[in-house]
């Protein structure tokens, strides 16, 4: 149920209110039932009159603060149906240091990452943006990461050896590349490159990511460097599109 606000709620013509504040307070206050679960996941909200007259606003003012929460993405309005509040939406930001367990902490959110599957191959089509030759080694890592228990992402990368020939273990151990990483002398590493895309899975990537093949996914190809600009990873990682939304930004300060 959405939260009922017992306090006084201004008209659209209380002259309390500047230009434009309505609105967004009522979808600050959406928003909010939202992020704290107030609202369940799935579920449609009370027609337009309704949240109209509870909030003591024309339908108009109302429409504009539902429009901020669909381009938000955590409304999905299907015609003929109503607004639904989205399952799970996730800001994602593509930074100079992109860190998944720090995208989630800004939301609240926790993601368990699992590690499907690691071997040690040519780096073939890795070899470019590893800056190494085609017939060295490298270490593959296949992970999955889920939120609340949901699959969000299917990650696939490359770690060139001998630097790296023990981070499959360390990755099992702690869950985390990052950590990995620093255990391996790596203490800081930054986003070189990020190539974004969007296409329908595979069977088996739909299989991992729990999802239908005809819904696509985002795909995510981008190089990791250490202090001294060397590349320590290569990767390709496959987003849920109904579930996670890239943001790009700058790093935060």
């Amino acid at each position: 149920m959405l939260k009922d606000d017992n306090s006084r709620t201004p008209s659209a013509a209380d002259p309390a209110e500047p230009g434009g504040a309505r609105w967004q307070a009522i979808a600050a206050q959406l928003r909010a039932d939202i992020l704290a679960g107030r609202v369940a996941p799935g579920e449609r909200l009370p027609n337009e009159k309704v949240l109209a007259e509870r909030f003591a606003v024309h339908r108009h003012t109302l429409r504009q603060a539902v429009q901020a929460l669909v381009r938000e993405g955590h409304l999905n309005v299907r015609q003929g149906a109503g607004t639904f509040v989205r399952e799970l939406v996730l800001d994602y930001a593509l930074q100079r240091r992109t860190r998944l367990s720090e995208n989630l902490a800004r939301l609240g959110e926790t993601a368990g990452r699992e590690l499907l599957s690691h071997d040690v191959a040519p780096a073939g089509e890795w070899a470019t943006p590893l800056r190494v030759a085609a017939r060295s080694k490298v270490v593959v890592l296949e992970m999955r990461a889920a939120v609340r228990g949901r699959p969000v992402s299917l990650s696939t990368g490359a770690f060139p050896m001998p630097r790296f020939a023990n981070i499959a273990a360390l990755v099992e151990r702690h869950g985390s590349i990052t950590k990995s990483l620093a255990e391996l002398g790596v203490v800081d590493y930054t986003r070189a490159r990020s190539v974004v895309s969007t296409r329908l899975p595979t069977q088996s990537e739909a299989d991992a990511l729990a999802r239908p093949l005809t819904q696509p996914v985002l795909v995510v190809q981008y190089v990791n460097v250490d202090r001294d600009g060397v590349p320590v990873e290569a990767a390709t990682t496959l987003f849920a599109a109904d579930a996670v939304q890239l943001v790009v930004e700058p790093d935060a300060t």
